[in-house]
């Protein structure tokens, strides 16, 4: 049994997200499984993405859009997203208030901005 506390917990913040490690590979803890706090800022614009997994949300607070194939959804506070496989998608919280989420994702999936930039994986999910 291994117990992180969150003060040990590494942060990235780009720009109004903000992407803090609880369990991965790197850190020790976790050999299959990646996750990680996603915090969106009010106002923050998601870049246009896709993985090589399936990418699983579990969202805590706030809502947030999820614009995919020209289509928006809404995600809020007890809802769960699931993003197949390659499936280009942004998430965005154009709302007041923070959003906040759990996000899971298979170790060793990579992922990609749109338009055919390299596959790299995030440094939270190392």
């Amino acid at each position: 049994m291994t117990i992180l506390r969150s003060s040990d917990s590494p942060t990235w913040d780009l720009g109004g997200a903000h992407f803090t490690a609880l369990a991965s590979p790197s850190r020790g803890d976790s050999a299959d499984i990646s996750m990680w706090r996603l915090v969106l800022d009010p106002g923050t614009a998601g870049a246009e993405h896709h993985l090589t997994r399936h990418e699983v949300f579990a969202a805590l607070s706030g809502c947030a859009e999820v614009c995919s194939s020209g289509t928006v959804r809404t995600v809020g506070g007890g809802d769960t997203l699931v993003m197949p496989a390659g499936t280009d998608f942004a998430i965005s919280n154009p709302g007041p208030d923070p959003f906040v989420a759990i996000v899971c994702l298979p170790v060793g999936a990579q992922a990609a901005f749109a338009g055919g930039g390299a596959l790299f994986t995030p440094e939270w999910a190392l």
